[in-house]
């Protein structure tokens, strides 16, 4: 389901709604994360350790690629990612793919 921003909120993308395993590689560890939702630009992940805003590491979303990424904002356990690096940083066409829920 597509979301909107609500008034007031920084987004600037629509927002896709997904359950997808991921694994985020911080330096040199991997902890299971899950992704609840995609834009354009970014991602919205659930992680249980914490990590500050601006912290670059590596996301490996199951059946996809990795992609170097960016903490926007910092709620643990939810985290907003912005996509810096990926072979293709459109994350809401995966959806079509693999569906949208990839457990």
């Amino acid at each position: 389901m597509f979301t909107k921003p609500a008034n007031g909120q920084k987004r600037v993308d629509d927002r896709l709604d997904v359950l997808w395993d991921a694994v985020a590689i911080i330096e040199g560890t991997e902890y299971p994360c899950e992704i609840a939702n995609v834009s354009t630009a970014g991602a919205l992940m659930r992680l249980d350790i914490d990590l500050a805003e601006k912290h670059r590491f590596l996301l490996d979303v199951q059946e996809l690629k990795e992609y170097a990424v960016e903490v926007a904002w910092a709620n643990r356990p939810y985290y907003g990612l912005i996509l810096l690096v990926g072979e293709d940083l459109k994350l809401k066409n995966y959806a079509d793919k693999i569906g949208l829920k990839n457990k």
